[in-house]
């Protein structure tokens, strides 16, 4: 089980020591964890993956983004079509796409990304862009019948972790922490997510 902990702004190098496998710095100027566009991505330890997530934004600016601050993945979390994925793969980029998920969600719409997406990211559907801190119900991932594995997204707290480990899909690559784990946005509670992520290594 991979962890992924998301909208770090503040406390990056206090939370890469705790060795997560990704780590994700949002370049979306509406989010409260926004880290700003000049902002250089601080030294982590080299084996933790750095993802830049990003919304709507153009190709040039994110593979101006991404070669900054040398970045692993670009997370695209908005209504990115399937051809803007194409020409960010074709430029050697690799993808995760969100999806935001409810009841009605149809994992149909998805299949024109598999050719350009080392992962997908199932979220839940709210007005935000990620970071809401509210689950989907997770049932809904058994119509997923895809080869690309996924990261589960939406509201984990360290309260889920019965709930995890009686969860099984065999694309489920990890989970995305954020908004559970805060003391405010984009600063970590680096305590809680010690003994969240030690449980976590045991499954």
């Amino acid at each position: 089980m991979k962890i992924k902990i998301c909208g770090m702004k503040f406390n990056i190098q206090k939370i890469s020591n705790l060795l997560p496998d990704f780590i994700g710095f949002i370049f979306y100027p509406h989010s409260p964890r926004f880290i700003g566009f000049d902002f250089s991505i601080p030294r982590i330890k080299k084996e933790i993956l750095k993802i830049g997530v990003f919304v709507n934004e153009s190709e040039k600016f994110v593979l101006e983004i991404q070669k900054k601050n040398k970045l692993d993945f670009i997370q695209l979390h908005g209504s990115e079509s399937p051809f803007y994925c194409e020409k960010l793969f074709k430029k050697g980029l690799k993808l995760i796409k969100s999806f935001r998920i409810d009841n009605f969600f149809s994992f149909q719409k998805i299949i024109d990304y598999i050719p350009f997406c080392i992962y997908f990211l199932f979220d839940s559907n709210t007005i935000f862009y990620g970071g809401s801190g509210q689950k989907f119900c997770w049932k809904k991932l058994h119509e997923y019948t895809f080869k690309v594995p996924f990261f589960l997204s939406g509201g984990i707290g360290a309260q889920d972790f019965d709930k995890i480990q009686n969860f099984y899909h065999s694309k489920m690559f990890g989970i995305d922490l954020n908004s559970k784990f805060e003391i405010f946005p984009g600063y970590k509670d680096d305590i809680q997510l010690n003994s969240f992520i030690k449980k976590i290594r045991k499954l």
